[in-house]
């Protein structure tokens, strides 16, 4: 008798250690639902690290915003960032491990579009939005084929538009009607400007007297530069990253090449200004919608406050990225990574600080505007937004 009542006493002892144990899981399992993680891969490390550090920061501000006014459908947004270090294999491994490690609902990132490329089929096979950045190569989004990635998006411009203004910009603002090209052989982006730059600054009447190629790290291009100088074109473009752009520039100029330098989206960095000081002066690039916009300033603001130091563009690329996401998602009506998806892709006229966004759901390319700066006395200046 005193064994059965030992018996149920205990059995009564286990059946409440069990519920307790259940609502406390419970409990945790709410606490992780209340929260919407979403992640970036960016450089956090390496020689362009100001990019993504401005990116990874601009979406923690975002995020903090949007947590302040409720969030999104009533839950947190948590912001991970991993460092792609502006690699492909890098940041393939940090797109797998905020999917499978950190559950991440949405990644946003990066700039580089030879990145991207790298991880949309990934993002395909496991059902994750992937948002880019300024990542402008067309196959960020499409295939070797055409054939859409479903789960791959971007904010910025594509290299065929952007190649397109820049050239137009060339022939008809600067009447140029000749055109030298050094371009850096081992980079989607580089090649992939150049080509769309050649066809349309052709089609508009100009020639291209030369094209030299070169790779990012070799640090004297005196040899590709000392074929273009003799040839005297009216513009010659130099479709590099900042840090490549500042000795580039520097080394044409001691051979006496006096052309109007051009540019894309990878000149944008105020670290170009004091790394290549007079070199870039009267030079033009074109780029995203940027902090020249007055619209952009509080957040601007709002950044340096955070943070101590100016924004780079990439951070507004982190701001819209989020509040993109959070559009989306609210117009799905739920937190699932197939509906945002749907929703992303469905998005027309999105106002962001960079400009309303509208997704062709062929290329999951977004219409919208490029803008041409100047550099003058050391400042970027905005010119204009121009579409060829």
């Amino acid at each position: 008798m005193k064994i059965k009542k030992l018996n149920r006493t205990l059995c009564l002892g286990l059946m409440f250690l069990v519920v307790i144990l259940s609502l406390s899981g419970c409990g945790s399992n709410q606490a992780k639902e209340d929260v919407i993680k979403i992640g970036y891969v960016g450089a956090l490390s390496g020689d362009t690290a100001v990019w993504g550090q401005a990116g990874l920061n601009g979406m923690k501000l975002t995020a903090k915003e949007i947590n302040e006014k409720g969030g999104i459908l009533g839950k947190k947004v948590e912001v991970i960032g991993l460092d792609g270090r502006g690699n492909p294999v890098d940041s393939v491994n940090a797109f797998n491990k905020l999917v499978d490690e950190e559950k991440v609902i949405a990644v946003i990132g990066t700039n580089f579009s030879s990145c991207n490329i790298a991880m949309a089929p990934i993002a395909d096979q496991k059902k994750i939005p992937l948002i880019g950045t300024a990542c402008s190569n067309p196959k960020v989004t499409v295939d070797e084929n055409g054939k859409l990635h479903p789960y791959s998006f971007r904010i910025g411009f594509i290299d065929p538009f952007q190649g397109k203004v820049l050239a137009t910009f060339a022939t008809k603002e600067l009447k140029a009607k000749t055109a030298a090209i050094i371009t850096d052989i081992g980079s989607d982006y580089s090649t992939g400007l150049t080509e769309f730059f050649i066809k349309q600054f052709e089609q508009n009447g100009g020639k291209v007297l030369i094209k030299v190629d070169a790779h990012s790290g070799d640090n004297d291009f005196r040899a590709q530069l000392s074929k273009i100088a003799p040839l005297n074109p009216d513009v010659v473009l130099v479709p590099w990253i900042y840090k490549d752009v500042a000795l580039i520039a520097n080394q044409a100029r001691e051979l006496g090449i006096k052309a109007t330098l051009l540019g894309g989206d990878g000149w944008d960095s105020k670290e170009l200004l004091s790394m290549a000081g007079p070199a870039l002066e009267g030079c033009y690039y074109t780029s995203q919608p940027s902090f020249a916009n007055p619209a952009t300033k509080p957040y601007a603001e709002a950044y340096k406050k955070e943070f101590g130091i100016n924004p780079e563009t990439e951070a507004l690329f982190g701001h819209d990225g989020l509040y993109w996401i959070k559009d989306a998602l609210e117009r799905a009506g739920k937190v699932d990574p197939t509906a945002l998806k749907d929703a992303l892709e469905n998005t027309k006229d999105f106002k962001g600080l960079m400009g309303s966004i509208t997704v062709d759901p062929a290329t999951h390319n977004p219409t919208k505007p490029c803008s041409v700066y100047q550099i003058k006395s050391s400042q970027f200046e905005y010119v204009g937004d121009f579409t060829p």
